[in-house]
């Protein structure tokens, strides 16, 4: 699993991804369900980089 730190477009903030299961390559925006107050919104998150794990 790897965890990345990323730009969530919509929100204008920095977010870091963690357990991600598919490999995400740096200075790509893919678009990700994010879970918010039971609803689900889609956002487009630019991956910024790649984080060591943390265990």
């Amino acid at each position: 699993m790897m965890r990345y730190k990323v730009w969530d477009i919509e929100e204008n903030k920095e977010r870091t991804l963690e357990n991600c299961v598919t490999p995400l390559e740096v200075g790509t925006v893919r678009r990700v369900i994010v879970k918010k107050g039971g609803k689900r919104e889609v956002h487009n998150f630019k991956v910024l980089e790649v984080l060591p794990d943390g265990e």
